[in-house]
């Protein structure tokens, strides 16, 4: 018998031991080895062979009364004795039959070698392309909207359609800075409007306008705003953000609401959310992108469902309203004035006052000669959730806007203006998971300026979006 079979007998024997008796089978019918071998393997067995081969090479032998027993399990003391007898009969150690193996598998052991070494390019591949997913945020959300202000009934331009998508990433730097990008896409189609000016394409004229109420932007509206900021911790109480993005101020996001350049620094008081704030931003609007505004406030839950915030803000210009602070891109560039003084504190209150009920409060004020504060209460009940279709959420709504009680509030996406006084009701329903509807009615009390004998008028507003997140 050829060593290189013994060898192979063997190894098998000793890998199939390894896994006790699960590759054992059944005794087939015929004589059993001779009295020198197992006298309890029959010779129909399919191991028959090889063991009758390796028992003649003395490398199984078998126990005291000439057996085998083959279903029972290896110890690891009679593994090594079949390896210290293969080893006796040279079945391991004769380097002639090692080297034909050797060169007998030589394109194989190439092959593998080839295969093993780009197996390891493509595992650092997957791995480097996985630590960057692991670092990469992405979310946002895509809008459709209808609104239409058509109780007037002057012309057919009351409606405006609107289609947006906001797409946000976040890259982990490390473990406490982040890049973080906004690309906001914001198509509206209508004619502009706002509540003391318009325009009336057929006079041609301000003072003729006969529709003055804001309705949304022109074609000439539909912007692509790229923002980048960047966000993080510089130790365990004091975080900041600085760069171009959105930022409010207020759960209703009343007082102030819009893009700006700047920095904002927060620093942690407690061992919750009670956090202390810095901020200087300059508003990026042409009409007010000459003007900065600086400030300070506290923010965090001061009791139990009580949340609130409160900010000082200053701004560079006149308190009197003879500063320039951008120019109006709809009405041949004229200067813009700013009338909302040159100071402002706000306040802003989210409370949980009974279960599934939330108290909205936010006020605030400006020292602007007149017309300087500004105030919204909303009553909500549940929270929509966007994991959950079924989900809902139902509000109402009073608010009083006087003409420089606030600087650029964000109105709830622009539903109402400077200069009005009135209510909302509305819903948002999760139709299925990160689907979200919202209808809202509303009618609000408005001054308008531009047309002669007419102090002031109600405008009612309707208006349904879907919401699509991501």
């Amino acid at each position: 018998m050829k060593k290189s079979k013994v060898l192979a007998m063997a190894l098998g024997l000793a890998m199939g031991v390894s896994a006790s008796t699960a590759l054992a089978a059944e005794a087939q019918d015929g004589a059993a080895l001779s009295e020198t071998a197992f006298n309890d393997v029959p010779q129909g067995h399919w191991a028959y062979s090889a063991l009758e081969v390796l028992s003649k090479d003395g490398v199984l032998e078998g126990y005291p009364d000439g057996s085998f027993k083959g279903d029972e399990t290896m110890t690891r003391y009679e593994m090594a004795q079949i390896i210290a007898n293969a080893y006796k009969g040279g079945s391991f150690a004769d380097d002639a039959l090692i080297d034909g193996v050797r060169q007998e598998l030589s394109s194989e052991l190439k092959t593998l070698k080839k295969v093993e070494k780009q197996v390891k390019k493509n595992t650092a591949a997957i791995n480097k392309m996985q630590n960057f997913v692991d670092k990469l945020e992405i979310g946002g959300f895509g809008q459709v909207r209808y609104e239409n202000n058509g109780d007037r009934g002057y012309d057919n331009q009351n409606a405006n359609d609107r289609y947006y998508l906001s797409l946000i990433t976040k890259y982990k730097v490390n473990d406490d800075w982040k890049v973080c990008t906004e690309w906001e896409i914001n198509h509206n189609y209508g004619n502009y409007r706002t509540f003391d000016r318009a325009t009336n394409n057929k006079a041609g004229t301000v003072g003729e306008a006969k529709n003055p109420y804001y309705v949304g932007g022109g074609r000439a509206d539909s912007k692509f705003y790229p923002r980048l900021w960047i966000e993080g911790n510089v130790n365990k109480k004091l975080s900041m953000e600085m760069g171009r993005k959105w930022r409010g101020l207020g759960f209703q996001v009343m007082a102030f609401g819009e893009e700006t350049d700047g920095v904002t620094l927060n620093y942690k008081l407690n061992d919750s959310d009670l956090t202390a704030t810095a901020f200087y931003w300059k508003p990026d609007k042409k009409t007010v992108n000459q003007m900065a505004v600086y400030g300070t406030g506290i923010k965090g839950t001061v009791g139990h469902g009580t949340q609130l915030q409160a900010h000082y803000l200053r701004a560079n210009v006149a308190q009197d309203g003879s500063t320039t602070v951008g120019y109006d891109e709809y009405y041949n560039f004229d200067p813009v004035k700013w009338g909302c003084g040159n100071q402002m504190v706000a306040f802003s209150m989210l409370q949980n006052f009974a279960p599934n009920l939330f108290l909205w409060a936010d006020y605030s004020r400006t020292n602007a000669d007149e017309q300087n504060n500004a105030t919204s209460i909303k009553v909500s009940y549940k929270w929509s959730d966007l994991n959950t279709p079924g989900s809902f959420h139902l509000y109402g709504k009073w608010h009083n806007y006087k003409d420089n009680g606030r600087w650029l509030g964000d109105t709830a996406d622009s539903l109402w203006l400077d200069g009005s006084t009135g209510w909302t009701f509305g819903g948002k329903y999760v139709f299925a998971k990160n689907v979200e509807g919202e209808l809202c009615y509303g009618w609000a009390k408005a001054t308008n300026s531009q047309v002669a004998g007419e102090d002031s008028y109600t405008r009612r507003i309707v208006r349904g979006q879907l919401d699509f997140h991501f």
